[in-house]
């Protein structure tokens, strides 16, 4: 694995987020929080590439909801004001005060706002600025999302409090993501 990312090509955010935490680089982080603020639109989401002024605000609320939730996992720390513009952000898209649309397949496109809101809860609520209410605009319907929603899901529901039926639903996250595990020789692995 540190091959690989040693070897890593690309230079995108998501890419320079994710070699340098794969690889516990401290130099390589430092540079990537330096230039944290020029990949931010003017809603606090992050963009892929440094956008241009005449590119408006089309930062992605999944980067940034990636680019918290990846740091906090590592335990790495964000500069001040990236950060809370991040989360400024993604409440504000959670909240509906912001409107950021992307294209998904047709299949896909009824739960892709809904998937795409759980994982911007999910990073707030590692930083202590989700609320219960917030899911309020979500169709809280497990079943029917990816499994990396759920599993985004099962973290919201084990670190905040305040969700109706909170019990219920951890059990019934715990047991939609059993029935998708598949086991094959010694491999154990998600279905979806």
């Amino acid at each position: 694995l540190r091959r690989f990312f040693e070897t890593y090509p690309f230079s995108c955010l998501e890419q320079k987020i994710s070699k340098s935490v794969g690889l516990r680089d401290a130099k390589l982080w430092a540079e990537v929080t330096n230039t944290l603020p020029t990949y931010l639109d003017g809603d606090g989401l992050a963009n892929y590439f440094p956008p241009r002024a005449e590119d408006g605000r089309r930062g992605s609320d999944r980067l940034t909801a990636y680019v918290l939730a990846a740091t906090h996992e590592a335990g790495f720390t964000l500069p001040n004001a990236p950060r809370d513009a991040m989360l400024d952000g993604l409440v504000a898209f959670v909240e509906g005060r912001i409107e950021r649309k992307f294209w998904s397949p047709a299949f896909a496109r009824a739960t892709d706002l809904d998937v795409r809101k759980i994982a911007a809860i999910e990073a707030l609520s590692r930083y202590g600025r989700a609320q219960a209410r917030m899911l309020g605009s979500v169709n809280l319907t497990p079943n029917v999302w990816p499994t990396a929603a759920v599993i985004d899901w099962l973290s919201i529901l084990r670190r905040m409090s305040g969700i109706p039926e909170q019990a219920r639903r951890l059990d019934e996250a715990q047991q939609i993501l059993r029935a998708r595990l598949t086991y094959a020789g010694t491999t154990l692995r998600f279905s979806t």
